[in-house]
């Protein structure tokens, strides 16, 4: 079986230039191969012992085919991250409801931030939401990777939808 090492020089350029053409963040796309090795290391992706160039070229196509999934959910996430935005910081077009009870959601919205996600989370959400930081300066700030920036904001925001989902 080849090492990790081994996948890791033959592997790491095409993974990496698929996720800069996708991510278009040198950091996040960093990120994101270093990853995909790491679940190779704890085993949460299996790779096959190569023995022929037929099964190197597999290899490739399935680390590559890891990299843009991964790279897709990111975005995706981002996604929900922008519309969860909108939502706190009230920028959707306003409501024919009084404005009372948007603020009562807001602030439920804010009392369940406060007391229900992890120091964490909340600090990457209010970064975000409240000073309207880029996912590199909070990541700059906190000291972490964009996609723990990322992982934070997308943890924060599912358990958020599933509270306050009409």
């Amino acid at each position: 079986m080849e090492t990790t090492e081994q996948l890791f020089r033959q592997h790491y350029t095409a993974m990496y230039r698929m996720a800069m053409m996708l991510l278009k963040d040198e950091e996040a796309s960093k990120d994101t191969v270093s990853d995909i090795f790491a679940d190779i290391i704890h085993g949460n992706i299996s790779v096959r012992e190569e023995q022929t160039p037929e099964e190197r070229v597999r290899t490739r196509s399935f680390l590559l085919r890891c990299t843009r999934n991964r790279c897709l959910n990111l975005l995706d996430r981002m996604g929900r991250g922008e519309r969860i935005c909108r939502m706190l910081t009230l920028e959707t077009a306003p409501s024919i409801a009084p404005a009372e009870p948007q603020e009562d959601h807001l602030e439920a919205i804010l009392h369940f931030i406060d007391r229900e996600l992890t120091p964490q989370t909340r600090q990457v959400i209010l970064l975000r939401f409240r000073e309207q930081l880029k996912y590199r300066e909070i990541a700059e700030r906190l000291g972490i990777s964009e996609v723990a920036v990322y992982k934070h904001l997308s943890q924060g925001i599912k358990q958020i939808q599933k509270q306050f989902k009409p």
